[in-house]
């Protein structure tokens, strides 16, 4: 999508929510995420679902009286832009918090950002960010995330379920750092023979077709896995996918083709016509969208804008609406969501997400498998 027509989409987006002719004062949040470049999809996903959060609270009569409106910045999923953004959120002292940045690493990237000028971020990750959540690293910093070691441990356990030879090559991201070393952990328990291939420099795709794994471990974002994988098939290869929540994504299927049909992923994100309520909640976001259907992003991105404006109207129920209020509110947060029953504060303990299995389809279309079963002494199992 064109920028031009991007930046006319989010003035729009900003306009419906506030209210023509009314001079009741406004209280603001804020929202980063990828409008433009590879991980757009992700912020045309969120944004609707943010509006129809919004909408709901200001057709209620908005929080103590005053109407919300949304501050919608594009990061472009790149690190070093989602720190600018946050300057830019900064500059109007309305902004009360965020809401961001949808990837593991612009999250991380601006973090400190968050924490220097002190504006609360709420922060749908998904995966463990490696620091704990509203701790000294990241004191303005709230997650909904999983636990990474049992992330990590369901998906090695479904390898060595796959493969027998217990011959598995880790496909990730260069520069993965601590989230590779956990896989690494995690296979060595299982006495899984993991192979890593960082995806750094362009005979990579090759490196991973030369092992001829059992079982790919995707730890990559959904354009590289198609790649990937469409590679492979084109190579003969007939081994297992697993994944992450990155290969829920439309552009994977897209990219990697039929060689995509049967491969597995893991993911707390299912999409909402899977959980309990969740069709109520598309017609809405349909409502919103303009009849685009929600993606797996839709719901956390939902969830995280009623928390996060739940913690706004707590704020401002104890006095004047500071940031430091919000960020106070969010520590003593505890509120049930159609995802989980959410409490982001006070031990500093992530949220502990359902995960849930998915196949994809001969038609590209991911299917529900199941949910992962909660105790750790059996991470593989479906309930």
């Amino acid at each position: 999508m064109p920028a031009a027509l991007v930046l006319a989409t989010l003035l729009t987006l900003v306009a419906a929510c506030r209210f023509p002719g009314s001079v009741r004062p406004t209280l603001k949040i804020g929202l980063v995420a990828p409008f433009e470049g590879r991980y757009r999809y992700v912020g045309y996903d969120v944004i609707y679902a943010v509006r129809l959060a919004l909408r709901e609270v200001n057709d209620a009569g908005g929080i103590d009286g005053r109407g919300v409106e949304l501050m919608a910045f594009d990061d472009w999923g790149d690190p070093g832009l989602a720190v600018d953004q946050v300057g830019k959120l900064n500059v109007d002292p309305q902004v009360l918090a965020a809401l961001g940045h949808f990837r593991r690493e612009t999250t991380l990237a601006s973090a400190d950002a968050y924490t220097d000028v002190g504006l609360p971020l709420l922060a749908a990750t998904g995966l463990d960010m490696g620091f704990e959540p509203g701790g000294d690293d990241g004191a303005y910093v709230f997650g909904l995330t999983v636990d990474l070691e049992r992330f990590a441990t369901a998906l090695v356990r479904r390898a060595v379920a796959l493969a027998p030879d217990r011959q598995v090559v880790l496909a990730t991201e260069a520069r993965a750092g601590a989230r590779a070393e956990v896989f690494a952990a995690a296979a060595a328990e299982h006495g899984v023979t993991l192979t890593m291939v960082e995806a750094e420099h362009e005979s990579w795709q090759q490196d991973v077709l030369g092992y001829y794994p059992e079982v790919l471990l995707c730890d990559l974002d959904p354009v590289a896995a198609g790649e990937v994988v469409a590679l492979l098939g084109d190579g003969g290869w007939r081994g297992e996918v697993l994944g992450g929540p990155a290969l829920s994504a439309g552009d994977f299927p897209a990219v990697a083709g039929e060689a995509a049909e049967g491969a597995l992923f893991l993911t707390p994100w299912p999409f909402p016509g899977d959980v309990a309520g969740g069709e109520g909640f598309a017609e809405l976001y349909r409502e919103v969208s303009n009849g685009i259907e929600p993606g797996p992003l839709a719901l956390p991105a939902y969830e995280a804008a009623r928390l996060l404006l739940g913690a706004v109207e707590d704020a401002v129920e104890g006095g004047e609406a500071t940031r430091d209020g919000v960020t106070s509110a969010l520590e003593e947060l505890e509120a049930k969501g159609r995802l989980a029953v959410f409490q982001l504060g006070g031990s500093g303990v992530p949220v502990r997400l359902p995960l849930y299995w998915y196949r994809i389809g001969d038609d590209g279309v991911p299917m529900l498998l199941g949910q992962e079963a909660a105790s750790r002494t059996d991470p593989g199992a479906l309930e």
